[in-house]
C-alpha cells in the first residue's frame, strides 16, 4: 500500500470511533478495536513482525516489535484511563519528567515499559490508550537516564491524523528502522545532506 492509504484506513477508524465511542473498553477491547486496526492498518506493521503477550519472568508485554530484532515495546491501557497532557499547547516534544507533574497514571505506565523495554535490550517504547501516545527512548546506552529523556505526544487520533507524516516516521516499521527520529528523541542533531 501506499502512504496515502494508510492515511485513509486512519480517517475510516477516526469516523468509525466517533460513531461507536465507547470510554468503557476494557483494554483488550480497547487493542483490538483501535490499537490493532492503527498498527497494522495505518503503519504498515505485519503481524508476523508482532508478539502480542511476550513473557519475560513473569511479565507481559502487549505489544512487542521486531525488525528483526526487538526494536519497539508498545503498553496499552483501556480507553478510559486518559493521560492528562499539557492542553493548548502546539509542542510535540516534552521532557519525560515534566509529563509526571499531574498525572501519576503516565509515570505508572512509562515505568512500566522502561522496565519492559530495559529487560529486553529494546530502544523505544510507547504508552497509549488507544487514541493518545506518548513515544519515548526507554533504553539508553549514552550516560542520561530515559526519565530525563524526551517523550513525543499525540493527544488523539484526530491529532495523529493531523501530523499523520510525524507519526508515521516515529511509528512505522520504515520509519523506526530509518532512525532518525530516534536520535531526534536521543537529542542527536542529524546533519543536512549537503547540496
Amino acid at each position: 500500500m501506499e502512504f496515502d492509504e494508510y492515511k485513509k484506513n486512519l480517517a475510516s477508524l477516526i469516523e468509525w470511533n466517533k460513531q461507536f465511542d465507547s470510554k468503557d473498553r476494557n483494554e483488550a477491547t480497547t487493542r483490538f478495536q483501535l490499537i490493532d486496526k492503527l498498527i497494522f492498518k495505518c503503519l504498515d506493521w505485519k503481524e508476523e513482525n508482532c508478539i502480542a503477550e511476550e513473557a519475560e519472568d513473569n511479565q507481559y508485554t502487549d505489544y512487542t516489535f521486531l525488525n528483526p530484532n526487538r526494536i519497539m515495546i508498545i503498553e496499552a491501557k483501556r480507553e478510559g484511563v486518559y493521560f492528562e497532557l499539557p492542553l493548548g499547547l502546539k509542542r510535540r516534544t516534552y521532557k519525560i519528567d515534566s509529563l509526571f507533574e499531574k498525572d501519576t497514571k503516565i509515570r505508572e505506565a512509562i515505568e512500566q515499559v522502561l522496565k519492559y523495554c530495559n529487560q529486553r535490550g529494546v530502544t523505544i517504547g510507547s504508552v497509549t490508550n488507544g487514541t493518545q501516545f506518548i513515544i519515548f527512548i526507554a533504553s539508553r546506552n549514552d550516560g542520561i537516564s530515559p526519565l530525563d529523556g524526551k517523550a513525543i505526544v499525540y493527544d488523539s487520533l484526530d491529532d495523529i491524523y493531523e501530523n499523520f507524516l510525524q507519526f508515521w516516521q516515529f511509528m512505522s516499521v520504515s520509519g523506526i528502522s530509518d532512525k532518525k527520529k530516534k536520535k531526534e528523541l536521543l537529542g542527536i542533531s542529524v546533519p543536512l545532506l549537503p547540496a
